[in-house]
C-alpha cells in the first residue's frame, strides 16, 4: 500500500454518495406517509456529494417526509402503486405549501360562508 493508495477512488465508487441506499425502513416510512396523507406529491431530489437520491413526499397541507431510494425507478414505483404525480425537484422547484409549513404557516380552508357580505354601494353623485 502507497503513501496515497488511500485517497484514490475505487472502480465504481464514482456515483455513491457517503449516506449509501435507503433502508427498508425508510420504504417503508414512505409507504405509510402515502397511506396516511391526501393530496401528496412526490418529488425525486438529484444526488448530491453528500446524500443519496432522495424522494421528497409534500402533502396537501405542507407536511412532507424525505428519505433515500436507491434510484430515480424505485421513486416512480412507490409513487405509481400509490397513484401519486412525481416530479423532478431540479427542473420544477419545491412547493410553496412546503416552504409556509416549515415556517408555521397552517393553509387554513375558507369556505364561502366565511367570507364577510358582498356590499353594493353606489358612489355616483347624480
Amino acid at each position: 500500500m502507497g503513501l496515497f493508495d488511500r485517497f484514490k477512488r475505487r472502480k465504481g465508487d464514482d456515483d455513491v454518495p457517503s449516506t449509501g441506499g435507503p433502508s427498508g425502513k425508510s420504504v417503508s416510512e414512505l409507504k405509510e406517509f402515502l397511506s396516511t396523507h391526501e393530496g401528496v406529491e412526490g418529488f425525486i431530489e438529484p444526488p448530491t456529494a453528500v446524500y443519496a437520491m432522495t424522494l421528497l413526499l409534500v402533502a396537501w397541507d405542507g407536511e412532507y417526509l424525505r428519505r433515500p431510494v436507491k434510484h430515480a425507478k424505485q421513486a416512480g414505483k412507490i409513487c405509481e402503486d400509490a397513484g401519486v404525480p412525481l416530479y423532478e425537484a431540479r427542473k420544477v422547484g419545491y412547493p410553496k405549501r412546503m416552504k409556509d409549513y416549515e415556517r408555521g404557516i397552517k393553509r387554513q380552508s375558507v369556505s364561502l360562508e366565511d367570507l364577510p357580505p358582498l356590499e353594493v354601494t353606489d358612489d355616483r353623485d347624480d
